[in-house]
């Protein structure tokens, strides 16, 4: 009776383990699919494609969490979200990845794009924390000058910027 049992229990997870790994054969042949489909039209993307792309995505992160290709797929979600004016659901896709991946090599370029997706929205506020804990957190990073530069511009009042177009118009007009 137990070795049926045990019989049993072991061509249950070899059924399974195999079914699992079809599901994620199949979600990255419709991920590689939808990507070439999304590529190929360049500027002419529907919303209801980026949509299917971000939901392929998505599909594949939360279906399997600890798989080594998930913060890439989260991370690919989040760019296609943030190019579609989805910005809020691009911030919780970044710190989705900094939050729940943190050896991951994306963590400190999710952070970073977590900031600029708020910057980009005039969202000092959320914007200005996130770059100076980059600088904290990834000081030797490759995008760091790029963080400094980044925080420097977002800490401008309307008056400095207005006084910093005027320089950049005086300096193409010299042209």
């Amino acid at each position: 009776m137990k070795k049926s049992l045990l019989i049993l229990c072991t061509a249950a997870l070899l059924f399974t383990a195999c079914e699992t790994r079809d599901h994620r054969e199949k979600l990255l042949q419709e991920i590689t699919q939808a990507e070439q489909k999304f590529l190929s039209k360049a500027r002419n993307i529907t919303l209801e494609e980026s949509q299917r792309l971000m939901d392929l995505y998505l599909a594949f992160a939360n279906d399997f969490p600890k798989d080594s290709l998930t913060p890439e797929m989260l991370f690919r979600c989040a760019t296609v979200a943030a190019s579609s004016q989805q910005e809020i659901y691009a911030i919780t896709l970044y710190q989705r990845i900094y939050d729940e991946y943190p050896d991951h090599a994306l963590r400190p370029i999710a952070l970073l794009e977590w900031a600029l997706a708020y910057d980009n929205m005039g969202d000092v506020e959320h914007a200005k924390p996130l770059y100076e804990q980059f600088l904290v957190m990834f000081p030797d990073n490759l995008y760091a000058t790029d963080a400094e530069h980044l925080l420097e511009m977002v800490e401008k009042t309307p008056e400095e910027w207005e006084f910093f177009m005027q320089q950049l118009d005086s300096l193409d007009q010299e042209k």
